[in-house]
């Protein structure tokens, strides 16, 4: 099983950290992060910290400036045509239940 720290060469999608959603204090907390897909469709995912940041990141906090650039893990599926990429994500699923999405390549660091 890879771990959340174990992120050495994953693919990250520019996402945003939005809101801080509740204290967990197994987990640092849990936040609202949102990314952009490749048609301008804002997805949110809600999550604890690790899912975000490793156990050595300094991650956000409730009293963090918001909205704040957050890492967002992804698979990479398949290069498309026009700058796309289908991505799958690598440790959550959307508040929507989606996994996949067609995001801009740019906003995909490696």
């Amino acid at each position: 099983m890879i771990l959340p720290e174990d992120n050495v060469g994953v693919p990250i999608l520019r996402g945003t950290a939005v809101r801080w959603v509740c204290d967990d204090h197994t987990a640092r907390g849990v936040v609202e992060v949102q990314f952009t897909d490749a048609d301008g469709v804002v997805h949110s995912i809600v999550d604890k910290l690790p899912i975000f940041f490793g156990v050595d990141d300094d991650p956000l906090q409730q009293d963090s400036t918001y909205p704040t650039p957050c890492p967002v893990e992804v698979v990479i599926v398949e290069h498309l045509d026009g700058g796309r990429t289908t991505v799958d994500l690598r440790w959550s699923e959307s508040i929507t239940d989606q996994v996949r999405f067609v995001v801009r390549t740019a906003d995909i660091a490696t």
